[in-house]
């Protein structure tokens, strides 16, 4: 292998990387949102604890990769 397909590779190697740390820090986001949505939530409100939840992993789910 020369320098340059090293350094090619190297560099489809960064943009994945860069694109799967984007993923996580968008998906990181909305956790930290519902973490504070449901932070107001008490004991007795379980059904909607679990509504809230439905509602976030629905957003995920349209979000998808970007």
């Amino acid at each position: 292998m020369t320098i340059e397909e090293i350094n090619k590779k190297v560099e489809r190697l960064r943009v994945v990387t860069d694109a799967k740390l984007k993923f996580l820090r968008d998906h990181m986001t909305l956790l930290d949102e519902a973490f504070k949505e449901l932070s107001d939530t008490q004991d007795q409100e379980l059904d909607l604890v679990y509504a809230k939840i439905k509602e976030i992993e629905d957003r995920m789910n349209r979000q998808g990769p970007k």
